[in-house]
């Protein structure tokens, strides 16, 4: 088994400079939920009270959808027609920040199901769809949107295969597609739905659930035992496929690759509804390859926000900020970012600590020879609220306020000291001779100063009102400064 690498909040942040191109099959869901009182005295069947009508976008839309809400740029080629569901299709994915690429299939219907819901329990079901291949001249149209939704730039860009066995994806457009981002270096990932593994062939990753890998490959078996999965690889990884990522459910995702099999385990979290968690995986493994993350970084990405869907109602679309959310609540100190000297990233982690109901605590300083009394004002900081942000005044910043012979140590090593302090989350930098445009930009919940200062004199203070957010002032030990440490003194305190 291989080992594997952390993923952190970083790697999340990385996503909104990459792009993805979904082709696949796109979809309309519809539910109409209400209650049933009664059976209708025209027939034996159930009479449902409407409450609520709802659409939400399914299939390769579904899968654009949530790559977008990773903050990945997104485009879908798919087919849909110029009806009402196809209009409500194209609303839902131009609010999403989709761009849509529309393919004509003639006279064929926007795929629609409609779902009648009452309580929790599906009553009836009902599809308008076409699934017809597409003939030569819309086998041409769909390959030239993906290429000119590709264009020249390739760097941080992924595809995704999108199949739910529609009529849109047949074998000669999977495999133009496929040769097309190879020749480009371009990473692609499948989800599938034909039992013939080489349709794609030349993928990066290709996704089967456990049914699915058992219907590929031939096979029959009740679970995923080592010598089911083994017979799995053997059958499914041929030449030209990358990888394999089996989902198991509960039990995890198996990646196969040539020359090691990881278990990537699912993280333990209440299943609400497994709707929509496979096209939540898939955003996750495309925007991972997309920004450059390996296939097992990735799978874990799409690992964890498949089980973030699960564990909400219905189609779910998973977000960067939950993603980040998941990974600052379960990571353990050693695994949390630290030093971050990007604001805007910065602002963003402190967001996302705040959404979740935080309070985040600034403080500042030169911190030049961390000493007891800077580890007192900490430890009084972190007990105001759940998460502590350090500010650290650059070189440059401290030679200005302190003179030339200072800092005593540079702002890289300063940074790594106080990160290693347990009371402090995470640490940056800045270069101006006070922090408030940092303050501005992370808007703390609460400011800490030492008893040197008034609570008027607090750079930032009066920002700080106009969030919500307050100046608190930390007595300071006596005897106790970087001056005295530096010239030799002894440090006496009464």
């Amino acid at each position: 088994m291989s080992a594997l690498a952390s993923i952190t909040p970083q790697h999340v942040l990385g996503f909104e400079g990459a792009r993805v191109v979904v082709i696949g099959d796109a979809m309309l869901d519809r539910y109409v939920d209400g209650a049933v009182e009664r059976i209708s005295p025209e027939a034996p069947i159930p009479v449902l009270r409407v409450r609520q009508d709802r659409s939400v976008a399914g299939g390769a839309a579904n899968a654009a959808m949530n790559i977008a809400a990773l903050g990945v740029r997104t485009t879908l080629v798919s087919a849909w027609a110029d009806d009402d569901a196809g209009a409500e299709l194209e609303r839902l994915l131009a609010d999403a920040g989709v761009t849509a690429a529309r393919v004509s299939r003639g006279d064929a219907p926007t795929i629609e199901k409609l779902r009648v819901v009452a309580g929790a329990q599906q009553i009836v079901r009902v599809d308008r769809e076409d699934t017809s291949a597409l003939d030569a001249t819309g086998i041409d149209a769909a390959f030239e949107a993906v290429r000119a939704a590709l264009g020249d730039d390739t760097s941080a860009t992924a595809v995704v295969v999108s199949d739910y066995a529609k009529g849109l994806l047949g074998d000669e457009l999977v495999g133009r597609v496929i040769d097309h981002a190879r020749e480009l270096g371009i990473p692609v990932v499948v989800d599938p739905k034909s039992s013939d593994i080489s349709k794609y062939r030349g993928a990066t990753v290709v996704k089967p659930n456990f049914a699915e890998a058992l219907q590929m490959s031939g096979l029959r078996a009740e679970r995923p035992d080592e010598p089911t999965l083994d017979a799995i690889a053997e059958h499914l990884l041929v030449d030209g496929i990358g990888a394999l990522a089996v989902s198991l459910s509960a039990v995890g995702v198996e990646v196969i690759e040539p020359a090691a099999r990881t278990r990537i385990p699912t993280r333990a979290r209440l299943v609400a509804d497994v709707s929509g968690a496979g096209d939540s995986m898939i955003a996750g493994i495309a925007a991972g390859l997309a920004a450059g993350l390996t296939v097992l970084q990735s799978v874990q990405v799409g690992n964890m926000a498949a089980g973030i869907a699960c564990g909400r109602p219905g189609t779910a679309v998973v977000s960067s900020a939950d993603l980040l959310t998941a990974l600052l609540v379960e990571s353990s100190p050693e695994e949390r970012p630290g030093t971050i000297e990007d604001w805007e990233e910065l602002a963003q982690l402190v967001a996302v600590e705040k959404q979740a109901g935080k309070t985040v605590v600034f403080a500042n300083g030169v911190f030049d020879l961390l000493h007891a009394g800077h580890v007192s004002l900490l430890r009084e900081a972190r007990s105001l609220g759940d998460v502590l942000v350090v500010g650290v005044n650059s070189d440059e910043s401290t030679a200005r306020l302190k003179g030339p012979s200072r800092p005593l140590q540079p702002q890289n090593d300063r940074m790594s000291v106080l990160e290693a302090v347990r009371y402090v989350d995470f640490v940056t930098v800045f270069g101006e001779d006070t922090p408030r445009e940092l303050i501005r930009t992370i808007q703390p919940d609460v400011i800490v100063k030492g008893s040197d200062y008034r609570p008027d004199q607090v750079v930032g203070g009066e920002d700080a009102k106009a969030w919500g957010g307050r100046v608190h002032i930390v007595n300071l030990l006596d005897g106790v400064s970087t001056t005295r440490l530096s010239q030799g003194q002894q440090v006496r305190r009464g």
